[in-house]
């Protein structure tokens, strides 16, 4: 037993040793300072003491706002000052197809906008916030073209589709 307690005694001594107090690491001791000579004043003129005093001022007036993607700028190209439709104030995808008639006459679609209207598509109606044109219509599509600014200023063209959901149950 004495050879246990003896043990028990040296890693009491170990454990309480290492506790002590920690002294800060050694720092470097300073170099002395060495203070330079003062230049020798030359008057400036007073045009160069106004440049420094103005500072730069960001105007973003006609530039595109860096933050947002490129691929998502987009400029309607507006071809007339005729008032918007009720249709021109809503996305496409916004625009749930209902239902298409495709017989006698010209063909005709029926859209039912997020405000819960239905309205009825022919070819050459306006439809979408970028001056959408109904192109075609089909059995389960409707085509809508759109002419726009891209972000560099080339006006492009994009066919989108307004299509029929699937049926259920059938």
């Amino acid at each position: 037993m004495k050879p246990a307690i003896r043990a028990l005694a040296a890693g009491l001594i170990v454990l309480l040793s290492a506790c002590g107090k920690e002294e800060p690491p050694p720092s470097m001791p300073e170099a002395p300072r060495r203070t330079a000579a003062p230049a020798p004043q030359v008057e400036a003129p007073q045009e160069v003491a106004e440049e420094k005093e103005q500072l730069y001022v960001y105007n973003p007036a006609g530039r595109r706002d860096p933050f947002e993607p490129l691929l998502m700028v987009r400029r309607p190209v507006v071809e007339s000052e005729a008032p918007l439709t009720p249709l021109q104030t809503f996305e496409l995808t916004q625009l749930r197809l209902t239902g298409v008639i495709i017989g006698k006459g010209a063909p005709r679609a029926m859209v039912v906008a997020p405000d819960g209207k239905a309205y009825i598509l022919e070819r050459g109606i306006r439809v979408g916030r970028n001056n959408g044109v109904v192109k075609d219509i089909r059995r389960d599509a409707v085509l809508v073209e759109e002419r726009y600014y891209d972000f560099s200023g080339e006006v492009r063209t994009n066919v989108l589709e307004i299509t029929l959901p699937k049926r259920e149950g059938v």
